[in-house]
């Protein structure tokens, strides 16, 4: 059964291995499962493995419409989805992280790798230099899990390499309640 196409979409960056910790599977489940029965449309990375699987395995569970993207060149890696409402296959991961700004409404970073440090930094660097703009970006710190990098970013605004105001481009959250208050 194909879903409704919501008009609010999110995109989801988590990771797409598992991680060390159950608890990781547990968040990606709670914060998609909220976000589905509130009627955001999902957006992911596209691939089957890790969070990311966890991510559009529980949307499609809990009806929501579910957008995947990713490059051809990681089916062999992440396997596509196949069970999700659209998929879009690029063919290089520039492509991939311009569609994700250009189709996604808000973001929000679970617990994740490289992938998603570096999805982190596209996010803030497009809102930044309003390459997107009235974008809501959320950073689920969850048991400080992103505390470094948030600091890093602290540390950029505090040595003047940043203005003040790029303090005010994301949102830090440590619990699904601090989530829900901000979707």
């Amino acid at each position: 059964m194909k879903t409704i196409n919501s008009n609010q979409k999110v995109a989801i960056f988590c990771g797409s291995m598992f991680g060390s910790k159950k608890e990781y599977k547990d968040l990606a489940i709670k914060v998609t499962e909220y976000l589905s029965k509130n009627d955001y449309d999902i957006v992911y990375g596209g691939g089957e493995n890790g969070l990311m699987g966890v991510v559009a395995n529980t949307a499609i569970k809990n009806k929501a419409h579910v957008t995947g993207i990713i490059p051809e060149f990681l089916d062999n890696r992440e396997t596509i989805h196949k069970k999700i409402d659209k998929i879009f296959i690029t063919k290089t991961m520039e492509q991939r992280k311009k569609k994700f700004l250009s189709i996604s409404d808000s973001f929000i970073a679970l617990p994740g790798g490289g992938g998603t440090i570096e999805e982190i930094g596209l996010v803030l660097s497009a809102l930044q230099l309003g390459v997107i703009k009235n974008k809501k970006f959320l950073i689920f710190n969850y048991k400080n899990y992103w505390s470094d990098i948030i600091k890093q970013y602290q540390k950029v605004v505090n040595n003047g390499f940043a203005y003040k105001s790029f303090n005010n481009l994301f949102i830090v959250c440590s619990s699904l309640k601090e989530l829900k208050k901000n979707f």
